[in-house]
């Protein structure tokens, strides 16, 4: 590397102020080079310039600043490729050379391309749909390199943890308090009236809250703050609807952004108050009980797992191809696992189309059933492998179980490997719904991304 001067202007008088030209030379060979020549560019421009499109993005030329397409497109496929936020694809573009040569700006002699807004912007466009759009094609073209083997696909169900706390009752209660509270302190600066009471509600809740925490001793006492929690809950609830309806024909942008939280506060509570009533009185945790009034897609997944009973988050399909690469969905929770089999196969075809039948369909125990093997049958899967219940017999000779049994080992071991640092399956930072569902599909098409560019570079070597 050799740059004309290493010396800024305030310290060298001799140093300029205007960007330098540096000259690196980087291997037709390296791993994100390969990976750029192979990937099928023009589809997925049209697939990504089609969802940008759909979220208003100027795409097309119309008035106003144009949505720079021939950069989004490479910068947002190297984003999902390293698995960056916002802010690291922006500091990654301004320092790193190779980064350039694959966005097409190594001429560029800004030191930004754009900054981290703009690049969040572009991804969150993209949608869930977009993120799954791009994950078919990156399979299909590892097909056309001969890296998949579509005669075999091992699927299993796992469980997205959120980066949320312990979801007991008393909290998810104080969540929905304080988002009233939040919501209903937006009316009362916009000069909305009879706020003082639900107001003054919010906060009995958060002090009753605090006391189960920190008082109550024993179940018994527990059990009568939280139903006493639950009550005070009811009557915030009931004075909330009032001043919701009252504003109902507000034009105020901000007066009804507060009237929708409080709205989808009344939603989530209908549900839910029904879930803690019957852990009240069981002691047990409803099937697909809410676990945060923020994000109410989230839910107890009840898995009976040795150590680990119930798991809170979204349920996911997981499917892995012959040959590693992986496509899944969210389901949901507590699905009915003898059907997941059949909805595999229905993920597999909508990659490689309607008649595409895999010769082989692995799936644990949990999935057995008459019904789910003739489907499976009818639909022209040769080998079944779905391990029997009990002492029912394989429908496959033991050659094939032999298979089956390492398949399902790769499939835990690609779920493991989707949960690690690297691809952040689980956990994700995201807060928004919008963005929050895209993390899982977006932690699977990095791995595919990854995937491919291993499989390249083994093959060029």
């Amino acid at each position: 590397m050799r740059a004309d001067s290493h010396c800024m202007p305030e310290v060298c008088p001799e140093a300029s102020s205007t960007p330098q030209l540096v000259q690196i030379e980087v291997s037709r060979t390296h791993p994100l080079l390969v990976l750029k020549r192979a990937l099928p560019w023009e589809a997925i421009s049209e697939a990504m310039t089609r969802h940008w499109r759909t979220h208003g993005k100027n795409v097309d030329g119309g008035p106003g600043l144009p949505w720079d397409v021939s950069l989004y497109v490479p910068l947002v496929v190297l984003m999902l490729i390293k698995h960056f936020d916002s802010r690291q694809m922006e500091a990654y573009l301004a320092e790193n050379v190779v980064a350039r040569l694959f966005i097409g700006r190594q001429r560029d002699a800004q030191a930004q391309i754009r900054d981290h807004s703009n690049i969040a912007r572009a991804y969150a466009a993209l949608g869930k749909a977009g993120i799954d759009e791009v994950t078919h094609l990156v399979i299909k073209q590892a097909h056309a390199f001969g890296f998949v083997d579509e005669g075999v696909i091992s699927s299993d169900t796992t469980a997205q943890e959120l980066a949320i706390g312990y979801p007991n009752e008393p909290g998810i209660l104080r969540g929905l308090a304080q988002r009233c509270g939040r919501a209903l302190m937006r009316l009362k600066t916009r000069g909305i009236q009879g706020l003082d009471a639900a107001l003054e509600q919010t906060e009995t809740i958060l002090r009753s809250v605090k006391a189960h925490h920190l008082f109550t001793k024993g179940k018994t006492e527990k059990r009568e703050v939280l139903t006493r929690i639950l009550t005070e809950v009811g009557r915030l609830i009931s004075q909330t609807r009032v001043i919701a309806t009252a504003v109902q024909g507000r034009s105020d942008r901000v007066i009804q952004s507060a009237r929708s939280r409080l709205v989808a506060m009344h939603e989530v509570i209908k549900p839910l108050m029904g879930q803690i009533v019957h852990w009240l009185t069981t002691g047990k945790v409803a099937a697909n009980k809410i676990v945060h009034v923020g994000i109410p897609q989230a839910r107890a997944i009840v898995r009976n797992k040795v150590g680990k009973k119930t798991e809170f988050g979204l349920a996911y399909l997981i499917s892995r191809l012959g040959g590693g690469y992986v496509f899944g969905e969210r389901i949901a929770a507590n699905a009915d696992e003898r059907q997941m089999p059949l909805k595999a196969l229905a993920g597999y075809r909508a990659i490689f189309g309607p008649k595409a039948t895999p010769e082989l369909v692995v799936y644990d125990r949990g999935g057995d059933s008459t019904p789910t093997r003739q489907k499976l049958a009818l639909a022209g899967v040769k080998d079944i492998g779905i391990q029997p219940k009990g002492k029912r017999p394989w429908s496959v000779a033991e050659a094939v179980r032999d298979q089956i049994r390492s398949e399902r080992g790769q499939t835990e071991g690609v779920i493991g490997t989707l949960k690690s640092n690297r691809y952040k399956f689980n956990k994700p930072k995201e807060r928004l719904w919008q963005t929050l569902e895209m993390a899982g599909p977006r932690s699977i098409l990095s791995f595919n991304l990854n995937k491919l560019m291993r499989d390249l570079v083994a093959l060029t070597h």
